[in-house]
C-alpha cells in the first residue's frame, strides 16, 4: 500500500512540475504560396524526415504538398510540389499525411486520409522519396467498423508488430495491430486505448529506453496546444503527463524573430531517423508544428485558417 502511495504521489508530482518548461521558436520556415495554384490558404499538418542530405516535408494543402529542402531555415526558399497520386478517391483530396521508409519492404510510405464524409485511412508507397509524382495510387489501409469520424493515422513499429493509432470522434485514441510481416494488411480490431483528446495522437519510441511517448493535441476555448503521456509498450497502459506539454504560454520568441503565433498545433517531433521504430530524442525535442495568432482565426471557418509551418526547441534544464 506505502509503495502505491508513493507511485501515485510521484506521478502527480512528476505531472504537476516537470513541464513547467519553455519553447523557443523560430521564424515561420514555411508558409502558403500567394502565387501558387496549391497553397493559397494555408501549409499544415507536416510530416518530416532526414535522408540523402534533404529534409523532406509533406503537409496538407488541397491535398497532399511536398517540399525538400538541406536546411530547416532553407524551407523559406523551397518549391511547393502536389502529390498528385494521393489525392484520395473519388475526386477527394486526402490530408494529414504521415511518413516513414519501412525497412522490411525497403520502401517509403505515405499514411493519410481521404477528406470525404467517411475518412477513409489510406497509404501510398514509392522507393524514391523526392519524386512526387512516383507516389502510387491511394490504397485503403483498414476498413471502418463504424461510422464516427476517425481521423489522423499514424503508424510505428516495433520487432514483431505495426500499430495503427487514430482519434475517433475528437475524444478517444484507439489501436489496431497487424504482425509486422503482414503490414500494411491485416489489421486487427480496434480498441481504446485512451481519452481526453481533440485530435493528432503521435506515437514516438525514445532513444535508448523501453518508453514510449503520446504527444496529442488538445483545444480550449479554440486554441490549440499539446498534451503528453507515457507507456513502456506501443499497447498501453498509458499514463497521462501533462495537458501542458506544449503551449502558446510557453513559447519563447528569440529576438529578431515576430509573434506569428500564440498556439501549438498539428505537429511533429523530429526523429533521430526516418524509419518505422520513429525513434527521438527528448533531450534534443525539436517539433515541427502549425500555428497562427488566435486573431487571424476570428471567425473564420476552419479550413480558411492561415496556418504555417515553424520548429519549436525545447529548452532544457
Amino acid at each position: 500500500m506505502m509503495v502505491m502511495k508513493y507511485r501515485l504521489f510521484f506521478i502527480i508530482l512528476f505531472s504537476s512540475t516537470a513541464f513547467s518548461q519553455t519553447w523557443n521558436i523560430s521564424e515561420k520556415i514555411f508558409t502558403k504560396e500567394n502565387h501558387g495554384i496549391y497553397d493559397t490558404i494555408a501549409v499544415k499538418d507536416p510530416s518530416i524526415v532526414y535522408y540523402e542530405n534533404q529534409w523532406h516535408l509533406f503537409y496538407t494543402t488541397l491535398g497532399i504538398g511536398y517540399a525538400k529542402a538541406p536546411t530547416l531555415q532553407e524551407f523559406k526558399h523551397a518549391r511547393h510540389m502536389h502529390v498528385d497520386s494521393a489525392r484520395g478517391i473519388r475526386s477527394l483530396y486526402a490530408v494529414s499525411p504521415q511518413v516513414f521508409y519501412f525497412e522490411p519492404q525497403k520502401l517509403w510510405y505515405l499514411i493519410y486520409h481521404t477528406r470525404d464524409a467517411y475518412y477513409q485511412p489510406m497509404f501510398s508507397t514509392t522507393k524514391t522519396i523526392d519524386q512526387p509524382l512516383s507516389w502510387s495510387g491511394p490504397s485503403l489501409l483498414v476498413e471502418k467498423t463504424d461510422t464516427a469520424k476517425w481521423i489522423d493515422f499514424w503508424v510505428i513499429c516495433d520487432d514483431s508488430s505495426a500499430y495503427l493509432y487514430y482519434t475517433r470522434a475528437h475524444k478517444d485514441v484507439y489501436v489496431m495491430t497487424t504482425n509486422i510481416t503482414d503490414f500494411p494488411k491485416g489489421f486487427s480490431q480496434p480498441s481504446k486505448i485512451f481519452s481526453g483528446v481533440h485530435e493528432s495522437s503521435h506515437v514516438y519510441k525514445v532513444k535508448g529506453k523501453q518508453e514510449y511517448d503520446m504527444i496529442y493535441e488538445l483545444r480550449t476555448d479554440n486554441i490549440r496546444s499539446f498534451g503528453m503521456a507515457v507507456a513502456q509498450h506501443p499497447l498501453g497502459p498509458w499514463n497521462r503527463i501533462s495537458d501542458e506539454y506544449a503551449t502558446g504560454a510557453q513559447l519563447q520568441f528569440p529576438n529578431g524573430v515576430e509573434r506569428w503565433t500564440d498556439q501549438i498545433s498539428q505537429g511533429e517531433i523530429i526523429r533521430t531517423g526516418n524509419d518505422q521504430w520513429l525513434e527521438y530524442d527528448p533531450q534534443e525535442t525539436r517539433i515541427i508544428i502549425q500555428g497562427m495568432l488566435k486573431s487571424e482565426q476570428g471567425t473564420l471557418p476552419y479550413g480558411l485558417y492561415p496556418w504555417n509551418l515553424g520548429i519549436i526547441t525545447k529548452v532544457q534544464k
